[in-house]
């Protein structure tokens, strides 16, 4: 034998192992090959040929989201006729070619600027203008692709919001309004046309917001007193996408309101002494920004708003602790502007020159030399005659013709303020006669221990010992 037909011999042996460890260890598989894109064609296709192949424009039928004339091998729809050299142009130009069947623009007053721009450069989500490509004018397809897409509407990008902020760059900050935040920008927009500025649904100004907003708008047409800007515009005072701020404000609340109301605005910084409840709380809590049935668009009777802090006690902003008004609010006898609910009427509600927020000066002291000034606050409403006249009628506190008033108020020497007998809220005693007041200059509670009778009445003060009036009897008594 020879020595080639020694090789193969062995060789021959030797082909069962072979076999063995191949299929011990077989090659790893492959994919097959991707079909590579046909070259494109220089001679007129056949007369039935579709572009829709494997090799030609193989995506078009199985993209997520495709045009109807696409899907239906209906090319000619958009497309002319082959001209030569396999070019098939567009069927109309510009946006003519869309709004042939998609009657979407052209028929309002408000038009997307996206549809008369000429193409916008896709590169890093730029709004970047740049010149038209052939068959590419820009317009509807800024925004659309003309056969497939990823996107539901044929969309150049995956969601509606990476559309728009392609040209509308509006930065998500601290706060969101809800349809912003999830991207939904057409939630409050038209894509393409609008009856109304800012392409917005659902009318101009406030109108739009109570697509939504409903509440607002029934609060609003159901009272008595709206704010004007919560009618006429909600983006006044609102941003309408993202702020800083809470409930989407545009500033702060303080802020917000008093760009408007300016005179609050200069009180609060000339003043002496400011209202707690906007310096350190804010406007709204005690206004209501929208509507209200009071007036000053409070949010409830002005007594009641105040109790809302002043139902106990309350730190002042100098240190003093103000008394609760809760209980003093439930005596018997109430003054006049307390029981009709009219703290305003006697205490600022922002700021004030005087002590106590109150509207006209009034002694802070138990005694005060008598001065017609001193009781500015009160003769507002009160008869100056209670502390001019000597003998008068125009109080029952008399004894006799003799003004009791006149007796303890009008003095050069320790005459008596009204808040040495009287409790000024109110009291479980006629007249408002209060228990016990703070002595001057001291922690003691004076005890008043007035008695009303039918003609007059009695007090034993830790001052002086037990005196009594009779109005309907003429006075024995001489000067205190």
């Amino acid at each position: 034998m020879s020595p080639c037909h020694l090789v193969i011999a062995a060789l021959l042996l030797l082909l069962p192992a072979c076999k063995k460890k191949v299929a011990d260890n077989p090659a790893p598989t492959t994919q097959a090959a991707l079909v590579q894109p046909a070259p494109k064609p220089t001679a007129p296709l056949a007369q039935n040929a579709s572009c829709i192949t494997p090799a030609c424009h193989p995506t078009f039928k199985t993209a997520a989201h495709i045009h109807g004339p696409v899907s239906s091998d209906s090319c000619f729809a958009c497309h002319a006729q082959d001209t030569g050299n396999h070019t098939y142009p567009l069927a109309r130009t510009g946006n003519a070619l869309c709004t042939f069947c998609h009657a979407v623009a052209g028929t309002k007053p408000f038009q997307h600027k996206a549809l008369d721009m000429p193409k916008l450069a896709s590169k890093n989500a730029t709004s970047t203008l740049v010149q038209s490509e052939p068959g590419n004018t820009g317009g509807c397809l800024n925004c659309h692709n003309p056969h497939i897409s990823s996107a539901k509407f044929l969309l150049v990008t995956d969601t509606v919001d990476a559309l728009c902020i392609r040209c509308h760059d509006e930065p998500l900050k601290k706060f969101g309004h809800q349809p912003f935040v999830a991207g939904q920008c057409t939630v409050c927009h038209q894509a393409h046309q609008s009856d109304y500025a800012k392409l917005l649904r659902n009318g101009d100004g406030s109108e739009h917001c109570f697509g939504c907003h409903t509440d607002k708008r029934d609060a609003m047409a159901k009272s008595s007193h709206v704010h004007a800007p919560a009618q006429k515009a909600c983006t006044t005072c609102h941003g309408p996408h993202s702020t800083d701020n809470a409930r989407l404000l545009k500033q702060p609340v303080n802020d917000t309101c008093l760009t408007c109301h300016t005179k609050i605005k200069e009180q609060l910084a000339s003043s002496k002494h400011t209202h707690g409840a906007v310096t350190e709380g804010n406007c709204a809590s005690c206004h209501d920004p929208h509507a209200s049935n009071q007036t000053a668009d409070l949010k409830a009777r002005t007594d009641k708003v105040c109790l809302t802090c002043h139902n106990g006690p309350v730190k002042a902003q100098d240190g003093r602790t103000i008394k609760a008004m809760g209980p003093v609010l439930a005596s018997q006898f109430l003054h006049g502007p307390v029981k009709s609910g009219s703290c305003s009427d006697c205490h600022m509600p922002h700021a004030s020159d005087q002590p106590n927020l109150l509207t006209k000066y009034f002694p802070a002291t138990f005694y005060a030399k008598f001065d017609i000034q001193n009781y500015a606050l009160c003769f507002s409403c009160h008869d100056a005659k209670l502390a001019l006249q000597k003998d008068t009628t125009v109080t029952n506190f008399r004894d006799g013709a003799r003004n009791l008033h006149f007796v303890h108020v009008n003095r050069d020497e320790k005459g008596r303020t009204c808040k040495t007998c009287h409790d000024i809220h109110g009291s479980d005693l006629p007249n408002h006669m209060a228990t016990s007041v703070p002595f001057e200059g001291s922690t003691w509670a004076m005890p008043i221990n007035y008695q009303k009778s039918q003609d007059g009445g009695s007090c034993t003060p830790g001052c002086h010992d037990q005196k009594t009036y009779n109005r309907n009897l003429p006075s024995t008594r001489g000067e205190p």
